[in-house]
């Protein structure tokens, strides 16, 4: 065949034939959950408790903001342009000390003004309240005031949550179907909250650091969830030191709560080198209650959140 007929007919051939089929890519879930840190207060090789939590693929919601979280932003590469919501559990260090470098690259990169909506628990004895936390960080007078001129306009709004274990459950965000829940919990002498994310009949819950005696608020939150981010930090009495039950559930309990409220899966998070080296002995104290998936969180890793 001359070669200009062959490239009259692969021509023709290009028009009257349907274009070849690709599958189309997978959609993107409804949530999804990337651990930025799934350490504790110590200096262990991980990052201190932090999380992005991805609305239908998009990053969206800062849920804590540990040491570390910085380097794992741009480990991971995540796109920071629609983070507008910051979820604060609690204001010990290894949960808030890395917001600063977090809204310093978050400016840094921005196309055009910021608008923010941090929320957090109200201040009691050591601890301020978190618009006081935020003031004394990037206020006018604050460790860092010059934030607000080095990068995008930020603006923002600053919600003090209740922290008496009695307080309600409480919405604070709800539009174009993301709502976001609180409510009191307990972690010793830091006043703390727990939240629940839900997009598209999705929810993921945040327990933040606490005791047992908040559990009747955290099974009210998590009720029927499809993932509880519990922070699991002590092993079951008595081998760990006796003064950290004041501040934190230990395995057993965190599977009756996880039974009591029905969620589909539970992801430990905020361990130490003890927890980690003793995962078949939690595995089993929490299948003692509850038979759902349990997994332990590693930096880096991303979890979609399903039915």
């Amino acid at each position: 065949m001359p070669i200009k007929t062959f490239v009259a007919l692969a021509a023709l051939a290009a028009i009257l034939l349907p274009p070849t089929l690709h599958s189309a890519p997978p959609p993107k879930p409804p949530l999804e959950v990337v651990v930025l840190g799934s350490g504790g207060p110590r200096a262990f090789g991980r990052a201190g408790s932090s999380y992005i939590v991805l609305v239908e693929g998009t990053p969206r919601i800062l849920v804590d903001a540990g040491p570390g979280a910085f380097l794992r932003i741009g480990e991971l590469q995540l796109d920071l342009d629609r983070v507008d919501t910051v979820l604060l559990t609690h204001l010990h260090i290894d949960h808030s000390s890395g917001l600063p470098a977090f809204l310093n690259d978050r400016a840094l990169n921005a196309d055009g003004p910021i608008s923010y909506r941090i929320f957090g628990p109200d201040g009691a004895g050591l601890f301020p309240k978190t618009s006081r936390f935020v003031d004394l960080l990037i206020g006018e007078n604050g460790a860092f005031a010059y934030q607000k001129t080095f990068g995008a306009d930020e603006s923002f709004k600053v919600r003090d949550l209740p922290i008496a274990l009695d307080s309600p459950r409480n919405k604070i965000v709800d539009e174009d179907g993301l709502v976001v829940e609180e409510i009191a919990t307990h972690h010793g002498d830091c006043p703390s909250v727990a939240y629940r994310i839900s997009y598209k009949n999705t929810v993921v819950v945040f327990s933040g650091d606490m005791d047992a005696s908040a559990l009747p608020n955290l099974i009210q939150l998590a009720k029927n969830a499809d993932l509880l981010i519990f922070n699991c930090a002590v092993l079951d009495p008595p081998d760990s030191p006796a003064q950290l039950y004041d501040l934190h559930t230990p395995p057993k309990k965190i599977g009756e709560a996880a039974q009591a409220s029905a969620v589909k899966s539970l992801l430990l998070s905020h361990t130490a080198p003890d927890v980690e080296g003793q995962q078949p002995a939690v595995r089993k104290s929490i299948r003692t209650h509850y038979a759902g998936p349990v997994a332990f969180a590693t930096d880096k890793l991303r979890v979609p959140v399903t039915k």
